[in-house]
This record gives structure tokens, sequence and C-alpha cells, in this order.
């Protein structure tokens, strides 16, 4: 039997917005947040629906929260599951896509590459950040922000060439780890769905801020390669599974509209550690989930209420 599971920890719209293709009955909503007020207004709505519904410890990061999906899921008698983040969304294809493939000779784990995004704002870049080492940081941080808050900005730009060097070489892992399955090498992958097998076998970095996912990705790649599990992936550029909503992206445009880049160098060293024992080739490609589902009407407008 095949699970949904939203791991959840802010923006109530985009937590209802999920049950516009999630079957209610297969579903599970994992509340993982700091905000007192957001877990009871959460909790209570979920109770009020009938939809599953736990609330665990958070620390602020992403990878405790999905370490709790997979506590959860491998506490349930589900052989597989589904793992979607609370401000995305999974398309009425993605669902029937993931329910077929439970049960049709499955793999331990499903990569999403070449990723699907929704927005509808006319310039999605505009929502993020600068980089500090972009000729026209200076520029956006002046018709952005007041003078009294410049300062930190002014602060970053001055450590830029740091941050830049470090970003590339980050850059280098991600070639060689994560490519050729991307658009480009630091476009990261989505282990969207499990089975047992393999999320007895992962663990999310639980002190990254941004890159847990990321780290995991590659992991999983090195294990498929060495035949510890099968792994496969899905181009959803194609497939159109699962929509990443570039509007309320939560951590990743948090830190760019803060020019928060001490993540850099935590994550870089992370990867560093972890492939130490890597042997996965860089030229390594999964191989592709084949189906048969006709697709069902794609859902195009993703706005929620703010």
């Amino acid at each position: 039997m095949l699970r949904f599971y939203v791991l959840t920890s802010r923006k109530f719209g985009c937590l209802k917005r999920h049950f516009r293709s999630l079957p209610k009955a297969q579903t599970t909503v994992v509340i993982n947040s700091t905000d007192d007020v957001y877990i009871a207004k959460a909790y209570e709505w979920c109770r009020e629906e009938g939809i599953d519904v736990t609330i665990t410890e958070s620390n602020g990061k992403p990878g405790k929260g999905k370490n709790s999906v997979l506590q959860h899921f491998l506490a349930s008698e589900c052989e597989y599951m589904v793992q979607i983040d609370g401000d995305d969304f999974l398309q009425p294809h993605g669902v029937n896509v993931y329910n077929w493939v439970s049960e049709n000779n499955p793999p331990d784990g499903i990569q999403l590459v070449y990723g699907n995004t929704w927005s509808d704002h006319s310039n999605p870049a505009e929502l993020y950040g600068v980089h500090p080492w972009r000729k026209n940081y200076l520029n956006w941080v002046k018709d952005t922000f007041p003078l009294e808050k410049r300062g930190h900005y002014y602060h970053m730009y001055e450590r830029r060439e740091e941050y830049f060097k470090t970003f590339r070489e980050i850059d280098k892992q991600a070639f060689k780890w994560n490519y050729p399955d991307a658009v480009a090498p630091t476009e990261c992958a989505r282990l969207i769905f499990y089975s047992r097998k393999l999320a007895e076998l992962v663990k999310f970095r639980e002190d990254l801020l941004i890159g847990e996912d990321a780290l995991v990705n590659y992991q999983v790649r090195d294990m498929d390669w060495n035949k510890e599990i099968t792994l496969k992936k899905i181009l959803d550029s194609r497939e159109k599974t699962y929509s990443y909503d570039l509007n309320n992206s939560g951590i990743v445009k948090q830190t760019e509209r803060e020019s928060n880049y001490e993540w850099l160098q935590p994550f870089h060293d992370a990867v560093d550690e972890a492939s130490k024992n890597w042997t996965v080739p860089q030229d390594f490609s999964l191989h592709e989930i084949k189906h048969n589902i006709e697709k069902v009407p794609y859902i195009e407008d993703l706005g929620v209420e703010q």
C-alpha cells in the first residue's frame, strides 16, 4: 500500500491546497514547525477534515522534519510512500502515477529530475535575491531595502569573493555527483518515492539549513550504482507529476532575500565528508520509470491565500 506524506511547517493556504489532488484517506500530514500558532491551526483543520495528522519535534531545520516523516512511515504498515514538501503540490497525474508504480514492480526509490516549477509571477527571479558576487547586487540592495537595513547586505558584499569561491566548489561537487540527471549540475533532484528498504537506509542531516536533500540525493545515486537499492527517475519537466512552487519556496527564497550564505560552507563540508566512500561515476544516469498511465487534467492555477 502507498501512502502520501505532506510535511508542513507554515503556509496554511498551501496545506489546504494539497487536497485539491491528494486523497484524504491515503494521506498523512506531518506538522514539523517552531510556530505554535501554525501548529494548532493546521492540526485542528486536519482533524476537522478527517485527515491523519501528527505533530513532530522541530529544530527549525528541514532535515529534522524529513526524518520524522521517514520514522512515521516505518512505524506504519505501508510498503511505499511519497513525500511532498508543504509549499509544493502533487498534481493529479502524480497521484495516479505513484499509485500505479507502487503496484507494478516498484523500485526502492524514484528521483524527479528536470523539475517542474510553478509561479504566477511575471518574472519569478524577482521573488528571490541577487547573489553578492553579481554585478547588479548593490543596485538590488538599494532598490529593495531602506537605508537603515542595508548594513548587513554591504557586509555580505565585502565577503562576496569568499562566498563565490565556496559556491563554485559546491557547483563542482554537484557536477560530479548529480550530473547528468539534471538540466544544470546544481539543479537538485527530488527523492519523492520510497520503499521501506530505502527509508531504513536514508537519514537526513538535521544540522543543515540548506542542502540536506541534495546530500541524500547524491547518496542514493551511489547506493543504486552499488546495487544496494534500485533507484529510477522521472523527467518531470515532461511528466509533470509535481509542481515546485516558486512563489512559496521557503528556506531557499528566505536565505537569498536575506543574503544569508552561511549555509554554503557547512553543506560543502558535509558533501566532501560523505563522498569519500562514493564510487558512482560522473557520467552515471538512472533509468526512467515506464508506465501506461493516461494523463488527467493538469492544475495550472496553484495560487493560495497568503
